[in-house]
Order: C-alpha cells, then sequence, then structure tokens
C-alpha cells in the first residue's frame, strides 16, 4: 500500500494519484486514514503553498521507522506579469514526482506524466500553431517525458488527423449519433449503457418511436446547418429486427440527405446479431461503413467474457457483410482480455491479415468501475491480464502490412499496460465520426438513452454537454423533456439558433413536465459538473449575494425532510462501515446542514420559472463553498466544513466545487453523496414528483461511478435493512 499525505488545501492531489497509479498500477493507495500508516510500504508526502511545493517520498524500513528516500523543493510557476501559473506549476509538479518515481522504481512510462485520454488534442495544437513534426516531437518528449515512440506516434496520428480534417467542412457542421442500448448479452468489459435484449424486446419499438421524435428534432433545430457524419451505435444496433432498422434508418433518410454525408455508420458489432435480411436493409439506406467485432479470435475467451457468439459466426457474418456489398468494414480487438498472452494476439493478427478489414481498431482493455470485471473482480483473480508494447508492436505491423495506416488515437483510465487505443485504415477509409468526438472539433447532437450531446461552441474552446437519462423506459415516459432540454440550451445560445426556425418550441408538448436532467441534476450530478464551462464559475464568489434574500417559508418543510434524511442515512452508513460513536454524529449533523449555502442564493435558484439553465447551474454550484463560510463562522468542526464543501464532489472527479476525485475526497463528503442522491432522489422537487424507492436506487445505479464503491455497498445494505420512513422522518415534520 502506498500512503499519500497533503498538506490543507493541496491543488493537485488528482494529478499526484494519477502519476502514482501509473506506476504502480493496481496497488492500493490511502489518503485519507493514518491509522493505516504502518500497512504501506511507501509514504509520498505532498506541501503546496502558493509560491512554492515540497514533495517527500519515505521507504519502509520495519513495522515502526520510515526512511526519507528523496525530497525535492521547487518554486511555482509565474506567468509574465508575475502571477501564479497553475497550469505550468502543474506540469512542473508531475515531472517532478515522475522523476522521483521513476530514480527510485527504474521505471520508465511511455507515455510521460500524461494522464488525459486525449494527448493527440496537444500535438494537434502544436501542429495547427506552426511547429514542425521534428519541434512537436521534441516538445512533447521535453515537456510530458514521453518516450521517442510515443512523442513519435503522436504526432503522426495528429498530422493523418488534420490532412483528413483538412477536406472537411467541420467547422460549419455537426454530427448526429443515435444510440441503440439494447444488447444480447452483456460483455464482461463493458460499462456503456447496455441492456438485455431478453428484458427490453417488448419496449424497442416504443423506444423507436421516441428516438424518431427526437431525430425530427434535430432536423428541425439544426436544418440551418449542414450535418457531416451520422453514427448508429449503442448497445448493438443490429439487436433491431429489419423491420425496427427499416423504421430507424428510414426516418434518419427521411430527414437527411444521406448522399451528401461524409460518413454514414452504423454498428453491426455483435455477429450473433447480424443476418443477411439486416444488412440488406443498412445498405439499402445509403450506409456507408459498418463496424463488425471480433474483440478475439479464441473462442475460450470469448465465453469467459460473454461474448456468445464463435469465432466461426463472426467469419461468415463478415463475409456476408462483403456479399452485399459493403466495402468499409472495421473489426475490434482488444488487447489484455483474460488469459491471452502475445501468441494469442499474433493468432488474430493472422486471421486480421486472411480476412483484410478497411480499418482496425486495437483497444487496450480498460477495467471500468461499473464493468462486471471489475465489480466481480474477486471471481476473475486468477486470470491473467497482460499488454505491453511488444503486444502493441505486433498489432502495428500487421496495420502495417495491410496498407493501414493509424489515424486517431485515445487512452482511457486503468488501462492495461498503461498504453493506448488506436484505429487504423487505408486511406479515404478512416472513421471521420471518431476523429471528430475525439478531437472535439465540431457538435454532435446525440439521440437516445444515455446519449449525452456535446455543443461546440464557435471559438472551438468552449464545450457544453446535453444528457439524455439512461433508463429506458424512464427515457420513453420523458421523450418531451429530453428535446426540451435541448432546445432551451439552444434558445439560450444565440450561436446555436436557427434564425429561420423560430417556432421550434410549438412541435414539442407544452404540458411536459419539466427537464428530467433536473430529476438527477443536483442528486447524481454527472451533468452539472461536466454542463458547465469551468470558466462560467471562475471567481464565482465575487458574485455571490450577501444577504438573504426572498425565502419562501412554504419551503421550509421540504428543505427539513432532506437534512433529516441526509443526516439520518449518513449517520446509519457511518455505523455500517464500523466508524466511532463520535464520527457517526458529526456525519448526522453535516448532513443535517449541507445544504446551509443555498439560503444565500435561494432566489437565483427558485425565483422566476421553474427551468434550469446555465445560470441557475452556476449558482448551484455555489451553495457548497456558501455553506462552508457559513458555518466557519459559526466555528463548526473542520470535519463537518469538509463534508458540507465536498458533498457533491464525484468519485471519478467529475464533480465541484474542486473536481477532486477517488480517496482524495473526505470521507465525510463521500459519505454525503451517497446519502444526499437517494435523499434527493426520493423527495418531491418543483419540476417533479418523488421517485418511488426501486427507481432511485436505479438510477443511483446508472451513475454509480460518481460514488465510493465500498460506501455505495454500505449504503444498499442500509436501505434495505431498514424502514424508509423512519429514515425521511416524515411523519414527525409533517406534524
Amino acid at each position: 500500500m502506498i500512503f499519500i499525505k497533503y498538506t490543507d488545501k493541496f491543488d493537485f492531489e488528482y494529478d499526484i494519484q494519477g502519476i502514482v497509479r501509473s506506476f504502480y498500477p493496481g496497488e492500493e493507495m490511502c489518503t485519507d486514514k493514518s491509522e493505516r500508516l504502518n500497512d504501506a510500504r511507501l509514504i509520498l508526502e505532498c506541501a503546496f503553498n502558493s509560491e512554492s511545493l515540497e514533495i517527500k517520498l519515505l521507504e519502509k524500513l520495519n513495522d515502526t521507522q520510515f526512511k526519507s528516500v528523496t525530497t525535492e523543493k521547487f518554486k511555482a510557476a509565474t506567468d509574465l506579469n508575475g502571477e501564479y501559473d497553475r497550469k505550468e506549476t502543474k506540469n512542473i509538479l508531475k515531472r517532478k514526482l515522475y522523476d522521483i518515481l521513476y530514480n527510485y522504481s527504474g521505471k520508465e512510462l511511455l507515455w510521460g506524466t500524461l494522464s488525459g485520454i486525449r494527448p493527440t488534442k496537444i500535438t494537434s495544437e502544436l501542429l495547427e500553431n506552426g511547429m514542425s513534426d521534428e519541434e512537436a516531437i521534441h516538445f512533447m518528449k521535453e515537456n510530458y517525458y514521453l518516450s521517442d515512440i510515443k512523442a513519435k506516434e503522436s504526432v503522426k496520428i495528429s498530422r493523418n488527423e488534420l490532412n483528413i480534417l483538412d477536406k472537411i467542412d467541420y467547422k460549419n457542421g455537426y454530427s448526429l449519433y443515435v444510440g441503440i442500448p439494447f444488447c444480447p448479452s452483456t460483455c464482461l468489459y463493458c460499462s456503456f449503457t447496455s441492456n438485455p435484449l431478453s428484458k427490453f424486446r417488448n419496449k424497442i419499438d416504443s423506444y423507436l418511436d421516441a428516438v424518431c421524435k427526437e431525430i425530427e428534432f434535430c432536423k428541425k433545430t439544426f436544418a440551418h446547418k449542414k450535418i457531416s457524419t451520422i453514427y448508429v451505435g449503442g448497445g448493438t444496433p443490429t439487436t433491431l429486427e429489419p423491420y425496427q432498422l427499416e423504421k430507424l434508418l428510414g426516418k434518419i433518410e427521411e430527414c437527411f440527405d444521406v448522399s451528401k454525408l461524409y460518413e454514414f455508420t452504423v454498428e453491426a458489432g455483435r455477429p450473433d446479431s447480424i443476418t443477411r435480411e439486416k444488412l440488406a436493409v443498412i445498405k439499402k439506406h445509403g450506409v456507408t461503413r459498418i463496424s463488425i467485432n471480433p474483440q478475439t479470435m479464441k473462442d475460450e475467451t470469448l465465453k469467459i467474457i460473454g461474448r456468445h457468439h464463435t469465432v466461426e459466426q463472426f467469419i461468415n457474418a463478415y463475409k456476408m457483410a462483403r456479399e452485399e456489398g459493403f466495402d468499409n468494414i472495421n473489426m475490434d480487438f482488444i488487447l489484455g482480455l483474460p488469459d491471452e498472452n502475445a501468441d494469442d494476439i499474433r493468432y488474430n493478427m493472422k486471421m486480421v491479415e486472411e480476412l483484410k478489414p478497411d480499418s482496425l481498431t486495437i483497444h487496450s482493455l480498460a477495467l471500468k468501475r461499473a464493468a462486471r470485471l471489475n465489480v466481480f473482480k474477486d471471481k476473475y483473480k486468477d486470470y491473467a491480464f497482460e499488454n505491453s508494447e511488444e503486444i502493441m508492436e505486433i498489432t502495428k505491423e500487421t496495420a502495417k502490412r495491410l496498407d493501414l495506416e493509424p489515424y486517431y488515437l485515445y487512452r482511457q483510465k486503468n488501462m492495461t499496460g498503461n498504453l493506448e487505443n488506436v484505429g487504423y485504415a487505408r486511406k479515404s477509409k478512416e472513421g471521420i465520426y471518431n476523429i471528430l468526438i475525439m478531437e472535439e472539433k465540431h457538435t454532435i447532437l446525440a439521440v437516445g438513452a444515455g446519449a449525452s450531446t456535446k455543443m461546440v461552441f464557435p471559438d472551438g474552446k468552449r464545450i457544453e454537454r446535453i444528457e439524455n437519462v439512461k433508463d429506458v423506459d424512464l427515457y420513453i415516459e420523458k421523450i418531451d423533456e429530453m428535446i426540451e432540454r435541448k432546445n432551451r440550451f439552444i434558445q439560450e445560445n444565440e450561436c446555436f439558433r436557427n434564425s429561420a426556425y423560430k417556432d421550434v418550441d410549438k412541435d414539442i408538448n407544452e404540458d411536459a413536465d419539466k427537464d428530467i436532467d433536473n430529476d438527477i441534476n443536483e442528486e447524481v450530478d454527472k451533468d452539472v459538473g461536466n454542463d458547465i464551462n469551468e470558466d462560467a464559475d471562475k471567481d464565482v464568489d465575487n458574485n455571490a449575494p450577501d444577504e438573504i434574500i426572498d425565502f419562501n417559508i412554504d419551503s421550509i418543510p421540504e428543505a427539513l425532510m432532506h437534512g433529516i434524511c441526509v443526516s439520518n442515512l449518513a449517520y446509519d452508513i457511518g455505523k455500517e462501515l464500523g466508524l466511532d460513536d463520535e464520527y457517526c454524529n458529526m456525519l448526522a449533523m453535516a448532513g443535517m446542514v449541507h445544504d446551509i449555502g443555498k439560503v444565500k442564493v435561494y432566489a437565483y435558484l427558485y425565483g422566476g420559472d421553474d427551468t434550469l439553465n446555465v445560470e441557475k447551474l452556476k449558482y448551484i454550484r455555489m451553495h457548497s463553498k456558501l455553506g462552508y463560510d457559513i458555518l466557519s463562522e459559526k466555528g463548526f468542526s473542520n470535519d463537518v466544513l469538509e463534508a458540507v464543501l465536498y458533498h457533491h464532489e464525484n468519485y471519478d472527479g467529475s464533480g465541484y466545487p474542486e473536481n477532486l476525485a477517488g480517496e482524495n475526497i473526505p470521507l465525510s463528503a463521500r459519505i454525503l453523496r451517497v446519502s444526499d442522491v437517494f435523499a434527493a432522489l426520493i423527495s418531491n422537487r418543483t419540476y417533479r414528483k418523488a421517485f418511488d424507492f426501486n427507481t432511485a436506487i436505479e438510477l443511483m445505479i446508472d451513475e454509480v461511478k460518481n460514488f465510493d464503491m465500498k460506501i455505495f455497498l454500505a449504503f444498499m445494505r442500509v436501505i434495505h435493512s431498514v424502514d424508509i420512513n423512519k429514515i425521511t422522518r416524515k411523519e414527525d415534520i409533517e406534524e
């Protein structure tokens, strides 16, 4: 175990943790339990103030003693005006930490200090700003410690991307993503929105009705813009029956001139879902690119990962697609699957060479929190998960022999071998949509359950996300609200508005309840963390009102009920986790006062109409900091203050106010996070009625990445063993 100790207000916890995980993948890290110091083999002490930083590495000698390995002290960076430069300070810090861990472990990271998912965005920007390939390679090696091979690969792929995009008017266009969240079965590694076909078969027609309605809205709203690409993904779109594919693709062809698209893709990912009749329907409607994905050519592995098809079925489906006239077929393979080694990959690539696909996408296995392979990892602990640069090189050489050039690259958290995903393609067969979504070059309207729209502003620097609810039943029921949410955003941002079509509201059901995103916005606020540009809430404290204004007395009972519910839940979860009485009582107190900051912004949140726009979201983000300030003046303990300040931080780093992640979030705040979400979901809101117990749990499971899994499981044990009325104490308030 590695123990990381931060001084108060340390500003770069997430970056420190990312570098340490890269050097020591799979090793436990701890940041908030000092009593576990004796379990650590290494201690990393990190101190920070406005002028300097210090990193100290200590190594365990015996059960009670540690020795200092090294200490690094350095100044914070400043800009040309002498002001503190956070970005450059972060880069210096990461390089210093890299040097410390490299010298101690002797291990080199091929991707250096980079931990983001889009490394080629950096190299593309360098090239667009006039650097030569050689200058960009040198820059990446010097500033981010990339290995020579990864620096050259990044620059080469960026150059290929820019050459492809140079032929496309992507800045004035947009793309459409259509999500079909159904699969024959859920693969072991999958964390995408996917629902078993056996359970949802009778709901697919209703689902398609809702999707078609959303497609019509996109057509009308963006009629003034050119559509560049369409991508039908999932899930597995070919789980649809032929008549259902006909309905969906027919609607797309009715709404858009598909003959003028740069690309029209349908994922036919699961060979066991493909028939000749389905392929004929897809071909008939102008689809130019499909993806048939074996993931591996080893039947034993296919069984382990839950793909209910054989290698023979894949080969037959691929040949069938060729016979139906498809001349742009992609194959996906995953490296690092259970018990597969370099010899297995060589065999896979030999089969690829025989079949000669038009593009090849190589994925390094990434174990996300919601994937069954991670949730039930004890069941698979005896399997080996192997990936390396040697194995990546096997796929690279195969692509080269097939004249497939690398054209896009991205990375994910927790990838085997700390490597990457790469797309290879023949010239003119590249997946253009893949480039556009990875490089975030233009707006992508997304329809369907769990689909995430990306609105890219004209300057290319600001991106807003608009999420659809993931639950299929809720999506069908609330489709008008999904549409209204997109419409409201467009109407509030003139740069996206179609001046020739001002009456789009008339096509939306005026009686629809308020935006479904409000159902889980404050509670499961992936949306709040992502939908507001980071610049929107800079210096937000300067705009905070100085006094309590226009408080609505009628809302006090609901607010009290929410506080009592959070308080009771937090206390019970603390007990379930084995925390002492004093700490549990502190959690109960924090639960009662966690939303006190909303008093100062009440009129901003609830004045006027009930809709939630970017301005109101900004004030939502203020309330935890305002609560912290209020309670600080009243002498509350530091534990309570931290719980209040950070109770909207998400475990994956997408929350606010500081985008903390993992165990960098105080334990008290992680407990309040789960308690607050559930309490909000089962409470009435001005924009919707309370969800029932089971629906609330389902919504939380959909967003489980926001929670500490250990705490979430403790919450599940608590919530299934108590009387919910005793948790909410609703009858006490009403009396």
